[in-house]
């Protein structure tokens, strides 16, 4: 019976080993830094980047720092976010003020939601908040959980969902594809080029602020236009035309998740503006869903873009094929909105709170 049992075990080891090394060596590897999180850039500057997934290397860089900075001022939405900077929005906050971008790939409502309460489970009053939600963002139901690129980190989340991301990073392990991405990623643009949202440029870093910017790019859109927008980018860039009006996106799940927001924004006293940004030809926001984002926020809070005259199908304002606002036009809609807000003396004598 024991020799039974030990040949039994000893098949079962056989069996699993391959499995066994193969986590092993997952672990050592560790090309996402989700096992060991990587604190510091190739420089040895204190700075995160986990893998490609946007959402993760938010979370860590404020567990990183957040016992140095005590952060109280977050910019909040998807990729869209990243362009208004902190140096921009600082100088409508207290001098006092700690700033982080807090953003996810493809951000959703639902993701918007959990960051906060996470912020909020760690102590961080959310004293002042720029939430920037491009119209799409309306149409996203909720986070894709089964890909690495906008999984949600589980500390946002619960414990509960650890195993699943551990187990969908480790299935990505299988993929070289995105292996050779994630470790070119965590480069410094000195050491190698990685693919970024403009193709083979390497974002500069401020670490702490987890902010990403493009000094170079921006020189030359600055001063020469005509040698960033070169006929091949401006064909990338082009999308075909889509109608500026679409059916409403906001139903009673998405105006629930707006009114959640709304909740614990008035729960930390927070000083917030939202910011609708346009994305070249994508469809533009609905006045219902305007009205509704109004109705729950306050007239005063809520600043639509997205049909800008002159961003609008305009391709020399974007730095991408992902209709990337250029910094330099964030600014000038970040400035537009301030300005909004405090000439709100005359009201809309048409608009109804609910």
């Amino acid at each position: 019976m024991k020799d039974s049992i030990k040949k039994f075990c000893l098949r079962t080891l056989l069996a699993a080993l391959p499995v066994i090394i193969f986590v092993a060596f997952y672990a050592i590897v560790d090309p996402f830094h989700i096992v060991h999180p990587r604190t510091t850039d190739s420089q040895g500057r204190d700075s995160v980047t986990v893998g490609n997934n946007a959402g993760f290397t938010a979370v860590e860089t404020y567990l990183l720092h957040n016992d140095q900075y005590h952060y109280d001022s977050f910019i909040l939405g998807s990729s869209m976010s990243q362009n208004f900077k902190a140096s921009y929005w600082k100088p409508y906050l207290d001098s006092a003020a700690s700033i982080l971008h807090f953003d996810a790939s493809s951000e959703t409502l639902t993701g918007i939601i959990n960051k906060m309460r996470f912020l909020n489970d760690h102590e961080s009053a959310i004293k002042n908040a720029l939430i920037v939600i491009e119209a799409s963002m309306l149409k996203r139901r909720q986070p894709n959980e089964d890909d690495i690129l906008f999984v949600q980190h589980p500390a946002t989340t619960g414990a509960i969902n650890w195993l699943h991301v551990n187990t969908l990073f480790l299935n990505a392990f299988r993929d070289i594809g995105q292996v050779k991405l994630a470790i070119l990623s965590h480069f410094s643009k000195n050491d190698a080029p990685p693919q970024d949202i403009m193709s083979n440029i390497a974002p500069d870093r401020i670490g702490h602020l987890n902010e990403m910017y493009y000094k170079e790019v921006d020189s030359i859109i600055a001063t020469s236009p005509d040698k960033y927008y070169t006929p091949e980018r401006l064909a990338r860039i082009r999308r075909v035309s889509l109608p500026t009006v679409s059916q409403p996106a906001i139903d009673e799940e998405i105006e629930t998740q707006l009114k959640t927001i709304k909740e614990i924004l008035d729960k930390n006293h927070t000083n917030y503006i939202i910011i609708v940004p346009p994305r070249n030809s994508n469809p533009q926001l609905t006045w219902h869903d305007l009205w509704v984002m109004k109705a729950i926020f306050g007239e005063d809070k809520v600043h639509d873009f997205s049909s800008h005259p002159q961003l609008v199908n305009n391709d020399r304002a974007y730095y991408d094929y992902a209709a990337h606002l250029i910094s330099a036009k964030c600014k000038m809609l970040l400035d537009s909105a301030y300005y909004e807000q405090q000439h709100y003396a005359i009201k809309n004598p048409y608009f109804k709170m609910k």
